[in-house]
Formats: C-alpha cells, sequence, structure tokens
C-alpha cells in the first residue's frame, strides 16, 4: 500500500510539473502581443470615434447617427481596455464610416 501511494503522489506530482512548464511559457509572449495589439486597435479607435462626432458637428444632418457611432466605439474600447474578446468583425465595422440612408 505505501508502495502504491508513493508512486501515485510521483505521478500526480510530475503531471502537474509538466502542466505547469506548458502552461508558463506560452502566456506572457500572446499577452505581450495581444496588448501590443489591443493599444494601436484602440488608439485607431478612439481616433474613428473622435472623427465621429467632429463630421456629427461639421454639417451632418444626422447628428444622431454620428453621436451613436462614436458611442458604439467607445463602448468597444470599454471592452478592450477591460481585456474582454472582440470580435475582429466588430473592430472592421466600428472604422467603417457614419452610413446614412
Amino acid at each position: 500500500m505505501k508502495k502504491l501511494s508513493k508512486i501515485a503522489i510521483l505521478t500526480a506530482s510530475a503531471t502537474f510539473a509538466l502542466a505547469t512548464a506548458s502552461f508558463a511559457g506560452a502566456v506572457p509572449n500572446n499577452s505581450q502581443a495581444s496588448r501590443a495589439n489591443d493599444a494601436a486597435t484602440i488608439s485607431q479607435l478612439q481616433l474613428a470615434a473622435q472623427q465621429a462626432l467632429a463630421d456629427g458637428r461639421n454639417g451632418g444632418k444626422n447628428n444622431l447617427e454620428y453621436r451613436r457611432k462614436n458611442y458604439e466605439i467607445n463602448l468597444l474600447v470599454d471592452r478592450l481596455q477591460s481585456g474582454q474578446q472582440v470580435d475582429p468583425a466588430e473592430i472592421d465595422k466600428a472604422m467603417e464610416p457614419v452610413h446614412i440612408w
């Protein structure tokens, strides 16, 4: 019985060590690249939000559409800054100019 528990403890320890080592190496590189991409994306989105407000002030007859666009972009920026995952399609849509039909 003693021999079995020693083997079980050694196996569990080895499994834990291997699992910890395999996860520890991948996270920092991914998160650093992700943070750099997020910072660049956030700055681009903030510029797009400011542009939407400026377009609304400069004679846009549908100012509410420009304000809505600014609001949506700011929500997206908040999600990125809080670390949430954002679909790239949402970012692409936010970067498009305001469509007034």
